[in-house]
């Protein structure tokens, strides 16, 4: 499973928002690809802020975020499903970012 793969199954975990929160960092530590990095702060931060709300008080329904109608989680699911498919490591789009092609 890509990290990608592993970013959209844990969107659609049903989770409490601190668990969104804590898989999505595990995640966010484990890669090496910026971009995805920059996407998982973004909605993290929106958790963390969501989750921080005083009339939250820090507790929370279990629910999956994939479906959120949210600017920040969209553009998450949008580039990891546009990965997916290519079925490329991690590493070889990074690579391909900096200029490495396969020899044909």
């Amino acid at each position: 499973m890509t990290i990608y793969e592993e970013t959209v199954d844990a969107l659609k975990e049903m989770e409490t928002v601190a668990s969104h929160i804590k898989s999505l960092g595990k995640i966010m530590n484990k890669t090496e690809d910026a971009k995805l990095k920059q996407l998982l702060g973004k909605v993290i931060t929106k958790l963390q802020t969501s989750h921080a709300n005083p009339k939250v008080k820090g507790k929370s329904t279990p629910g999956n975020l994939y479906n959120v109608k949210d600017l920040h989680i969209e553009s998450l699911i949008k580039y990891c499903e546009n990965i997916i498919p290519t079925k490329r490591p991690e590493w070889q789009i990074l690579a391909e970012r900096n200029g490495w092609a396969p020899k044909t």
